[in-house]
């Protein structure tokens, strides 16, 4: 076990910087404060399992407007070939059904996702194009990972929801519990509309700026994020607007341990790494007692 003094000098072997670090399985006791966050490493954890309005598809938009959307295709994917699209996914579908045991009405709800993420892409940019065929593995099984980690929660928020991820593959395993999601981009509030409508869950976009959703976020029991910003902006973004009791999960990439060390200059907090079973470098961040440092 590595221990970290707030100076950041290093004692024992290898761990994240701003705290202590052990590897094994998650334990979710109490984790006591320091000078820095105090950490908690698993091993791999298997799953269980402001912008203007533009379109969507007919009769949807976003909430508060009367406008009728309809898609345009030759957008997004105008260069891509769809044949190919098509064959990827069934493929990926099928290594996705072996790996992760959901039950028949999730991976019904799941479809529903995908197919409609393939359809608004070509109208707006969801996902990167050149993941759209690795969806179920990039994308859907990478926010399962997540969803594993949370604990039964009355509601939880997500940070600039986007394409729908985590949010929406949350809620499809979750279809009962509310899932609050924060996308300032009004197009895209009109797909995570129409996607928690046809996959029947209980998913409402907010077409705000997450500075402007305290009162969405304050009612959260737990807090995620994919890929939306540093570690140190989203304790900033977050901090203000939540209790210290509530659970916070941040996906992250390879720089994970850079942002970390950043964000303990200016914060205290406790925190759990999970290591991602699909990617080596990636990880879940669960972190919570966020306060901000003394100047």
């Amino acid at each position: 076990m590595a221990q970290r003094d707030g100076g950041g000098r290093r004692s024992g072997g290898a761990g994240a910087a701003g705290g202590s670090a052990r590897r094994g399985s998650a334990q979710r006791g109490s984790v006591r404060p320091g000078s820095g966050p105090d950490l908690k490493r698993s091993a791999a954890a298997a799953p269980q399992t402001g912008a203007s309005a533009g379109e969507g598809p007919p009769g949807r938009g976003p909430p508060g407007r009367g406008t009728t959307w309809s898609p345009r295709p030759g957008g997004a994917l105008k260069a891509l070939d769809h044949a190919a699209i098509a064959a990827q996914q069934a493929e990926g579908r099928a290594w996705f059904v072996d790996e992760f045991a959901v039950s028949r009405e999730t991976l019904a709800r799941l479809d529903t996702y995908v197919a409609l993420l393939t359809e608004w892409q070509q109208c707006m940019n969801l996902v990167a194009p050149s993941t759209l065929g690795d969806v179920w593995r990039r994308h859907v099984a990478d926010s399962l990972g997540l969803e594993a980690l949370l604990p039964a929660a009355g509601s939880i928020v997500d940070l600039g929801s986007g394409g729908g991820l985590p949010a929406l593959v949350v809620a499809a395993c979750r279809p009962e519990t509310p899932v609050e999601m924060i996308e300032s981009s009004q197009k895209k509030c009109a797909f995570l509309a129409a996607s928690a409508a046809a996959m029947r869950v209980e998913a409402r976009p907010h077409p705000l700026r997450i500075e402007n959703a305290g009162a969405v976020v304050a009612g959260a029991g737990i807090v995620t994020a994919r890929a939306l910003a540093s570690l140190d902006t989203l304790l900033r973004l977050v901090a203000p607007r939540v209790s210290r009791e509530t659970r916070c999960f941040f996906q992250k990439g390879r720089t994970h341990e850079q942002e970390i060390a950043e964000a303990a200059a200016h914060w205290r907090f406790t925190m759990i790494i999970h290591a991602s079973r699909l990617e080596a470098d990636s990880v879940v961040l669960e972190i919570a007692d966020i306060a901000p440092r003394a100047s």
